[in-house]
């Protein structure tokens, strides 16, 4: 999985006409909808990850709720108003390396929204209708801050052709 969220630089390479105003290039991409994201990492020979490989590589081994442990501090990753460059917050960093799990934009993943296995939880959205998105993101403060929604195991989905300007992606590659 990729160290750091796809920037807006490096996916303005793969779409040369996208423009929107950033402070700077090194900014996550937003605004994407899943096929975008699904045809950028296809380009670059990789693919979006799973939602178990972004699982794993955000809460290690140990079933962490934050990257850096299970006790929220909303200091340590961006939950502010305005979007950063990848990897500035240093605390939101997992133990295999991986920057911004937990703030600055939610991510896409490649799977469809189902249930997990052996789970009783029953939601009409499951099939093939909406992909899961993953990780905390900056400005959530129209639905009102809470530190559930930038736990790492909460999930969330949208339909796959939907743009959010609080989500991005990262790519991964098969060994």
């Amino acid at each position: 999985i990729d160290q750091y969220e796809i920037t807006y630089k490096a996916f303005r390479n793969f779409k040369p006409n996208l423009e929107y105003e950033v402070k700077d290039f090194r900014e996550p991409i937003r605004g994407v909808s899943w096929y975008e994201a699904d045809a950028y990492c296809l380009s670059q020979g990789k693919r979006l990850p799973t939602e178990i490989e972004w699982e794993k590589a955000a809460r290690g081994t140990d079933g962490r709720l934050f990257v850096w442990g299970s006790k929220f501090n909303k200091n340590y990753a961006n939950f502010g108003k305005q979007v950063q460059p990848v990897g500035a917050y240093l605390d939101d960093k997992s133990v295999y390396e991986v920057n911004d799990m937990n703030g600055n934009v939610s991510e896409w993943t490649a799977n469809w929204y189902q249930p997990y296995k052996n789970s009783v939880f029953k939601d009409k959205l499951f099939g093939e209708n909406v992909k899961v998105l993953r990780g905390g993101a900056f400005h959530k403060i129209k639905h009102g801050f809470s530190k559930e929604f930038a736990m790492l195991p909460y999930r969330n989905y949208a339909p796959p052709s939907d743009r959010f300007w609080d989500t991005g992606f990262r790519c991964a590659k098969s060994l």
